[in-house]
C-alpha cells in the first residue's frame, strides 16, 4: 500500500509493511497539566502490578485537525506509526475517583522510502517529549496489558498521562482499571480522559 503525507510542500511516500501484523488494542488514557505528583509516582512504583521498565524519547505528532480525533500519526524512533480508532465505548464509571473512556484502536507501522532524510520539524508537526514508566501485566498466553505513567513536555508546557493499553478483551481491561482506581491517590475524570489526537487538538494546540 502507498500513502502520501504532505511535508513542507513535499510528498513523503510511505509503504505499509505487508509482513507486519496489524495490531489491535483496547485503550484508556487520561491527561493532566503540570508535573506528575510525587504521590502518583510512588503509587505507580509501589502499588501497581506487573513488571516495570522506563525510557525517555521525543515523538513527533502530525497535528490533528479537530474534530478528527480518530486518527493518530506520529514519527517515533525512525518510523511512522498510524493509528485509527475503530470504536469508542461509553464512559466507564470506575469509582468516585476515576471515570474513563475505553477505545478500540488499530495500529500499523510504516516505512518511508527514504526515512533517513525525513525530519518532521515544521509547523505541521508537534514534538512531545516523554519520560515514561511502564509495567506489563500478563492476561493470558496471547494477551498483555501495558500500564503507563509518563511525564510529557510539549510547547514548553508540562503535562502527564496515565495510560492502559491491552491486547485482551473489554472485561479484563475494565478489571485492571477498576483495581488501579482503588489505590491511585489522584482523581481522573471524564474531562481528563482522551487519546493523544483529542488532547493535542483540544488542549495543546490551543495554548
Amino acid at each position: 500500500m502507498k500513502y502520501r503525507i504532505a511535508d513542507s510542500g513535499n510528498n513523503l511516500q510511505l509503504t505499509l509493511k505487508e509482513e507486519a501484523e496489524m495490531l489491535k488494542t483496547l485503550e484508556m488514557r487520561w491527561f493532566k497539566p503540570g508535573d506528575i505528583p510525587t504521590s502518583v509516582r510512588e503509587w505507580f512504583e509501589k502499588d501497581c502490578m506487573g513488571n516495570g521498565e522506563g525510557e525517555s524519547r521525543t515523538d513527533w505528532y502530525l497535528i490533528p485537525i479537530a474534530p478528527c480525533d480518530y486518527l493518530n500519526i506520529k514519527f517515533r524512533q525512525g518510523r511512522l506509526e498510524i493509528k485509527w480508532r475503530e470504536k469508542q465505548y461509553p464512559t466507564v464509571n470506575l469509582n468516585s475517583q476515576w471515570q474513563g473512556i475505553m477505545e478500540a484502536w488499530v495500529k500499523w507501522l510504516c516505512e518511508a522510502e527514504s526515512m533517513e532524510g525525513f525530519l518532521p520539524q515544521h509547523q505541521g508537526w508537534v514534538a512531545v517529549e516523554k519520560a515514561r514508566s511502564q509495567r506489563q501485566v500478563v492476561l493470558s498466553p496471547t494477551a498483555r496489558c501495558n500500564l503507563e505513567l509518563t511525564q510529557l513536555r510539549v510547547k514548553n508546557q508540562p503535562w502527564w498521562t496515565v495510560g492502559l493499553e491491552s491486547t485482551g478483551d473489554e472485561e479484563s481491561l475494565s478489571a485492571i482499571a477498576q483495581q488501579l482506581s482503588q489505590t491511585c491517590p489522584e482523581t481522573l475524570t471524564e474531562k481528563d480522559a482522551s487519546a493523544y489526537p483529542h488532547w493535542l487538538a483540544q488542549k495543546v494546540m490551543l495554548l
